[in-house]
């Protein structure tokens, strides 16, 4: 089969389409024949060597894919060849023509321990881009948005970076809230965009500052929640236009890693970091799938803004930390 591989961490260019072996199917596994893998922006991270978590090398890219299971080991139980999947698995090797999935935990070669795939059956109204465009995105914006913030219903609240991957999820939440959605996003196409998915209002900060025209939409009162995973300077300003009591979510960083200074706040605020790995083992995971699959059901859906071929793994890593796609990027084997 053709598999994305690494094989020195560093620039997209290193990311290389390679022959091998069609994985093995042990008693606990299940290989999917993929249809679509998707990408998030820590996939980049880890290319280069700067994720949170050691990159060991020869790497082979990719923690989601929808397909169609192929095989099934001996010991799993629920599953059929024929199945139509979702699936992130933590083991990596999406980006190929096959994936093994584990249904049982499996050591890593940095010497982390991958939980079971998380396997996800699909309705046949949905199709393998609109899968991967929710099934990380939309349960990691949903423990931010409902677990971490627990954000009232008609909360205000400003979306950084709203036409990414993340993005657009915390738009599409915030909307189904019934919260009053104020955008930033870049360029007149991801202004369209975000619109579409419902914001009130969308600042594009390459024509103007979003601090001024954030506060005059709210009569000089400020917003009561801040989803920020742009970074940068951004997090010092969002001080500017988050209401007393309010709070900040910081969650990624695409723009830098900039200091907070605490001591210009000048306010009562909540800053809160996020951690996915710590809410995989309380309730609030299991609602958040809960609500992906209720998603599924009714909707609306969304397909991936970019899909290129898996030989093109190198543009489609470039694309990602440039940020020149409208919501999800995947490739197609």
């Amino acid at each position: 089969m053709r598999a994305v591989r690494l094989d020195e961490v560093g620039p997209p260019e290193n990311l290389k389409v390679v022959e091998t072996p069609i994985p093995d199917v042990g008693p606990d596994d299940v290989l999917i024949k993929v249809g679509l893998a998707g990408l998030i922006y820590g996939d980049t991270e880890a290319r280069r060597g700067t994720y949170f978590s050691r990159t060991v090398t020869p790497w082979f890219p990719g923690r989601e894919a929808a397909g169609v299971i192929e095989a099934v080991g001996a010991n799993v139980r629920g599953w059929k060849a024929g199945d139509r999947i979702v699936a992130l698995a933590l083991t990596l090797g999406c980006c190929a023509e096959y994936v093994l999935a584990s249904t049982m935990p499996r050591p890593l070669p940095n010497g982390h321990i991958a939980p079971p795939a998380d396997i996800i059956a699909l309705p046949g109204t949905v199709s393998f881009g609109q899968a991967l465009v929710y099934v990380i995105n939309f349960r990691l914006a949903h423990l931010l948005f409902h677990g971490s913030s627990r954000t009232p219903h008609g909360a205000t609240v400003l979306v950084h970076g709203s036409a990414g991957g993340m993005g657009s999820m915390m738009v599409q939440l915030a909307r189904a809230h019934g919260c009053r959605v104020l955008a930033t996003c870049r360029r007149p196409v991801e202004v369209a965009f975000v619109e579409r998915l419902g914001a009130d209002h969308v600042i594009d900060v390459s024509e103007q500052d979003y601090v001024e025209p954030v506060l005059a939409l709210t009569e000089g009162k400020g917003v009561g929640y801040v989803f920020n995973g742009v970074g940068g300077d951004t997090l010092n300003r969002d001080v500017d236009v988050v209401a007393p009591f309010g709070e900040i979510q910081a969650y990624g960083y695409v723009a830098g890693k900039t200091l907070f200074d605490v001591f210009r706040v000048g306010k009562t605020l909540a800053l809160k970091s996020f951690a996915a790995d710590d809410f995989f083992a309380t309730p609030m995971f299991p609602a958040a799938t809960a609500a992906m699959l209720d998603w599924f059901r009714s909707g609306p859906m969304i397909q991936p803004g970019l899909i290129l071929p898996l030989e093109e793994a190198a543009q489609a890593h470039r694309r990602l930390e440039l940020g020149d796609v409208l919501g999800k990027i995947a490739l197609r084997p």
